[in-house]
């Protein structure tokens, strides 16, 4: 069995919304001349990506799900349909209809599919109070969220009410690498963003979770990042050196880094046997869960090819394959 816990959802056409504040910077759907499973995402007038019906037909899905024996697949929206940028009465209408898209495509096959939703979390209350409504309504599992909103970390405090309704309604948290800090400061083209940026992004996400006290304040919520935490495996010994060094940093953070990280869930997508093998060491194989980021350009097909190259036992393989994920999904 294997379940992937990172892929992306894009309805076939998204709604519309220009007659709004921020008007063309809201993502439209456009066809693609002489392509009918292709679409454009266009953003301020230009193409953001071009998707195929993978990201919105069932069946496409699991097609591929079956040829590379993925059993269970969970959604989670391409992230910069996230909206946290318009005004948050907004983006909650815009989040609503592309959660019920979301609802409406696992509901053609519950067994295969999982679905995690978008909430305006630029207004904390507002998206707290929306949870109710994607576990209840929508029946979804719980919730993708950036890396950073408007530039404000994850972690920062000022997210605790979502955060104490997420660990009150039981729903999982999905932390994707958005609009990496330090873009002008890449090299080169502007896909290195999500090669480079992404990483350093999901570290500073993880960490802001430990430091702005979110995991002790919350100990009972279940949360993943996205890149196997980006570069956080290798920042962890440093912030637990000075940690152990700082009684600043001991008054706001009262258990070891460590301790905090093995709270985390982190999906396997780092394209690398000898990465895999370092985040074991630093997590634990019951903190990693498969994930793909299918269907887009940079995914790792057949997701979980390496399992039988890892240097663990079988148990752990299965953890890894499909019982973590199960667990933090409550399913099986």
């Amino acid at each position: 069995m294997k379940i992937d816990v990172h892929t992306h959802f894009v309805p076939e056409v998204l709604p519309a919304m220009a007659d709004r504040l921020g008007d063309h910077r809201w993502p439209a759907t456009k066809c693609q001349c002489g392509k009918s499973h292709h679409k454009q995402i266009m953003i301020s007038g230009k193409n953001f990506r071009t998707i195929t019906d993978q990201c919105w037909s069932p069946q496409r899905r699991i097609e591929d799900m079956d040829h590379e024996d993925v059993t269970v697949q969970v959604l989670s929206p391409m992230p910069e349909l996230l909206s946290y940028w318009f005004k948050a009465e907004d983006t909650l209408e815009f989040s609503r209809s592309i959660n019920a898209e979301l609802s409406a495509f696992i509901q053609n096959d519950p067994a295969r599919f999982l679905g995690l939703g978008m909430v305006p979390l630029q207004d904390p209350e507002l998206a707290a109070k929306e949870l109710k409504r994607l576990k209840n309504e929508f029946g979804l599992k719980g919730v993708e969220v950036g890396t950073n909103i408007n530039g404000k970390s994850i972690g920062d405090p000022f997210f605790d009410p979502f955060f104490a309704e997420a660990e009150a309604e039981g729903m999982t948290i999905f932390v994707h690498a958005l609009h990496p800090i330090g873009k002008e400061r890449i090299i080169g083209p502007s896909a290195l963003s999500a090669l480079i940026g992404f990483p350093t992004e999901n570290a500073l996400a993880a960490s802001s979770l430990i430091t702005g006290g979110v995991l002790e304040k919350f100990p009972n919520l279940k949360i993943y990042i996205s890149h196997g935490g980006g570069t956080f495996s290798t920042l962890l010994p440093r912030l637990t050196f000075g940690w152990e060094r700082m009684e600043e940093i001991r008054k706001v953070i009262p258990h070891p880094p460590s301790y905090y990280a093995k709270k985390i869930y982190y999906d396997t997508l780092v394209y690398d046997i000898n990465t895999l093998h370092y985040l074991i060491g630093q997590f634990g194989s019951s903190r990693l869960m498969i994930g793909s980021d299918y269907p887009f350009l940079i995914r790792e097909k057949d997701p979980g090819y390496w399992i039988d190259d890892l240097n663990i036992s079988q148990e752990e393989k299965e953890m890894i394959l499909y019982k973590n994920a199960a667990n933090i999904f409550k399913i099986l």
